[in-house]
């Protein structure tokens, strides 16, 4: 069974935590104790993380939480030289799709420059916008939902090269 868009996060979420409570390596104790790693795989690193920066409507400046979370991810990617940083710009639907479109990218852009003030290589962020499409909330088009104004930002480690 696949997740469908109705389920959500929690769905998703719930059948990576069954993935992972099967994974090699785990082992049931025969005396119904939790399952606990043997030792004889490696164990699974954190794959990454995800934040989201809020923006009032019509606007691209980063406020106070947004800048703590600015700090944060440099601070992981400083740390590891094995990260990546995606970017996205997102809107709400009020206005037309081409202004919340140039909107979005103004977003990412500002979340951009802001990683690269604080220290994240711009060379390890890709950034990218997606204006009013692809909405967390939906909502009727002349709604307007704060967690649709955002900018996504997710760490993920890189693949070692060997």
């Amino acid at each position: 069974m696949y997740p469908s868009k109705k389920s959500g996060p929690l769905v998703v979420a719930l059948i990576a935590i069954a993935a992972l409570s099967t994974a090699p390596g785990c082992t049931e104790p025969e005396d119904g104790s939790p399952r606990r790693h043997t030792g004889s795989t490696p164990s699974p690193e954190l794959a990454g993380a995800w934040y989201q920066i809020f923006f009032d409507s019509n606007k691209t400046e980063i406020d106070e939480r947004g800048r703590m979370i600015v700090q944060n991810v440099a601070y992981v990617v400083a740390h590891d030289d094995t990260t990546r940083v995606t970017v996205i710009g997102k809107t709400d639907r009020i206005g037309s799709a081409s202004s919340n479109l140039s909107l979005s990218e103004k977003r990412a852009d500002q979340v951009r420059n802001a990683l690269v003030a604080a220290g994240v290589p711009s060379a390890r962020i890709d950034t990218s916008w997606t204006g009013e499409k692809g909405q967390g909330v939906e909502t009727p088009s002349s709604a307007a939902e704060h967690h649709d104004r955002a900018v996504d930002i997710t760490v993920v480690k890189q693949p070692h090269r060997q």
